[in-house]
């Protein structure tokens, strides 16, 4: 039974000239109510009113529920969907074939319900703010539509009204390998773009087009090594067709972007490669993606998503910008935002988010400023309670990019709050750092991220080392660096390195952990980050440490400086290792002197200008993101930074 607004509101439309009949469905498309009661109407306008029902439920599944918005209206000549602001139904409207026939007098304007104004002026103006948002968006949207599927005038080609079903199958015929058959297939491929672009607003024809099986010879082209290609004509320009191609179909409907998912691979394999052009088409075709990602109730293609983009935002020398512009933030927060709710992610989506995250999080500084401001430490933290492995990895990294320096190895003070925020008592990450560095097979894949996170923690001041060592981090760090392996062992390197540069009164703490003939071992290691680190520590101990000299002597220190200045590669390591060499154990070490007996009280308010030094290879946001520098067998250290999009891992790496 029909409420009264309900029944008022059809008495309007159905009074309307050319209006035959009107009809009621719900979400899942079902009709519960129709305006007329003939039967033969039903009957001959049966697969008309299953397919309307249809794209109403499709148009209702792709809204967001937490929009506000009047009726939306789709329509054509022949019929308009009307879709309600609780979105819990729509109303189709089918129109009269005949529509000069008679029809009944409209309802008297005067009959309309009307509001006070005065009480729902604060309503109003909102509403109209909203709408004014709305008119920008879409402005700037049909500018980005208008883009994705521009014509090429100068090379537009011919229509030929070949049916959809005829291209097709010309475009799949690959048994006749002559350049002539090659010719009319691009042909073909030209034409089938050019009516893709032209039925840009007509779903019917896009989704006629997709049914016909495009789509897999257009992934199966997509794949080959030199598609169509000829003499006059580079494989280059027969991939940009396609993803032109694929670029049409995925930005229309909620059900055609499902489609082009297959194509993603290849398309991640445009975007790393070297050519910028189809890199750009590539992304375009991606662009749709991220819509799926807002829509969290369809598991699959969200995660599918998040994956896409998390493999666009590692690529190497892309910004976050994009990311930040086409409104990833709110996408994220929903789908972060505890309790849990319709809008949750789950927590393969939550990896996969977490993924991306440790991409953005390592970026520009304004971009991961923002995105400290909209609360991602609160967000984030609640997950950190799991147990779970693959989310625990991404997220380790997210809070080390938090937590590091910038390029140049500095920790603004903008960052500090967050920084102590994620050691707060009522914080689970001090804890579960404790945790994942305990000796023993348990943890021993997290270890690795636990020490590189300890040592960005260490590396910003006074406060936050002796918060690590209330928690009893320094033990475990040296228990590590004797027993883990190497690539335990690299990390915690770089943790104790910058524990030991706080003060005196630390590093004394840190060799109290006899751990100083490990790092003259380090020494000798391939790795140019670990090597200059170790010099690092090194140094700070003949400069700080009382007597020394005479401990580097006796633990054989001399001989594995002379190592490294003699035989590295590195000119810089070289040089560095010399100058340790000669102004410490110069020609006058010893003479007057026991050796290395200076006392305590001469280094005990001693500066160590530690921008003097060499910068650490384990610092720096975004180090390691791509891939952890304990697994890089190379001797240089990269700091990575992102590829254009405009609006959503375990790292498939």
């Amino acid at each position: 039974m029909l409420g009264y607004e309900a029944e008022e509101t059809i008495k309007r439309i159905k009074s309307h000239k050319g209006v035959q009949a009107v009809l009621i469905v719900n979400q899942e498309g079902v009709p519960i109510y129709s305006s007329t009661t003939d039967e033969e109407f039903a009957v001959d306008h049966a697969a008309l009113i299953s397919q309307l029902a249809a794209k109403a439920k499709s148009t209702i599944r792709t809204l967001d529920p937490t929009n506000e918005m009047t009726f939306l209206r789709i329509r054509s000549k022949k019929h308009e969907i009307m879709i309600a602001p609780d979105k819990d139904y729509a109303l189709i409207v089918i129109q009269n074939p005949n529509p000069g026939a008679e029809m009944p007098p409209r309802t008297p304007r005067s009959s309309l319900k009307k509001h006070d104004a005065s009480t729902e002026s604060r309503a109003l103006k909102a509403r109209r703010h909203r709408t004014t948002n709305q008119v920008r968006k879409d402005k700037r949207r049909a500018t980005v539509q208008t883009k994705r599927r521009r014509l090429m005038s100068a090379e537009q080609p011919t229509l030929t009204n070949r049916s959809i079903d005829e291209l097709v199958r010309t475009l799949g015929d690959a048994s006749n390998a002559s350049v002539g058959q090659i010719q009319t297939r691009f042909e073909t491929l030209k034409e089938i773009r050019m009516l893709l672009a032209k039925h840009e607003n007509d779903y019917e024809q896009v989704e006629q087009i997709i049914e016909s099986g495009i789509v897999p010879i257009l992934v199966a082209l997509l794949n080959s090594a030199s598609p169509l290609a000829s003499a006059t004509r580079s494989g280059g320009e027969v991939y940009r067709e396609i993803l032109w191609c694929l670029t049409n179909i995925a930005s229309g409907q909620y059900e055609h972007t499902k489609q082009v998912l297959p194509a993603v691979p290849r398309l991640l394999q445009f975007l790393e490669g070297s050519n910028f052009s189809l890199a750009e088409s590539a992304a375009w075709v991606l662009v749709p993606l991220v819509k799926l990602l807002a829509n969290p109730g369809e598991k699959a293609l969200a995660k599918t998503s998040a994956w896409a983009l998390s493999n666009l935002a590692r690529g190497i020398e892309t910004s976050a910008k994009p990311f930040i512009d086409a409104g990833i933030l709110p996408v994220i927060h929903r789908g972060l935002v505890q309790p849990a709710s319709l809008a949750t992610f789950s927590e393969e989506i939550v990896v996969e988010v977490a993924w991306l995250l440790s991409f953005l999080t390592a970026r520009e500084e304004d971009c991961l400023k923002l995105m400290l401001e909209n609360g991602l430490v609160d967000l984030l933290l609640p997950y950190f309670t799991t147990n779970n492995e693959i989310l625990l990895t991404p997220l380790l990294r997210v809070f080390g990019n938090i937590c590091c320096g910038s390029f140049d190895h500095h920790t603004d003070k903008w960052q500090m709050p967050y920084v102590r925020r994620l050691l707060n008592s009522d914080s689970v990450v001090l804890p579960k750092l404790n945790e994942f560095l305990q000796p023993g097979p348990l943890h021993k894949s997290l270890a690795a991220e636990a020490a590189w996170v300890v040592s960005n923690l260490a590396a910003s001041d006074a406060e936050i080392v002796d918060m690590l060592l209330q928690a009893q981090l320094l033990p475990l760090l040296g228990q590590q660096f004797k027993d883990g392996s190497y690539e335990v062992r690299r990390e915690v390197a770089f943790a104790l390195t910058n524990i030991a540069l706080t003060s005196a009164g630390h590093l004394e703490k840190v060799l109290a952990l006899d751990v100083l003939k490990g790092f003259l071992h380090l020494l000798t290691v391939a790795d140019v980050a670990i090597v200059g680190n170790s010099l690092r520590f090194i140094e700070n101990v003949l400069r700080v440490a009382p007597r020394g000299v005479f401990l580097i002597e006796v633990n054989e220190g001399i001989d594995a400086l002379e190592t490294v200045q003699f035989e590295c590669e590195q000119e810089h390591l070289s040089k560095w290792a010399a100058a340790l060499v000669n102004k410490f154990y110069g020609e006058n070490y010893g003479v007057n002197s026991p050796p290395g007996a200076p006392s305590a009280s001469e280094f005990t308010n001693q500066h160590v200008d530690i921008s003097a030094l060499q910068q650490p290879g384990g610092r720096g946001r975004g180090a390691h993101m791509t891939i952890p520098a304990w697994k890089k067998p190379s001797k240089k250290v990269t700091f990575i930074s992102i590829c254009n999009l405009v609006s959503f891992s375990p790292g498939l790496s």
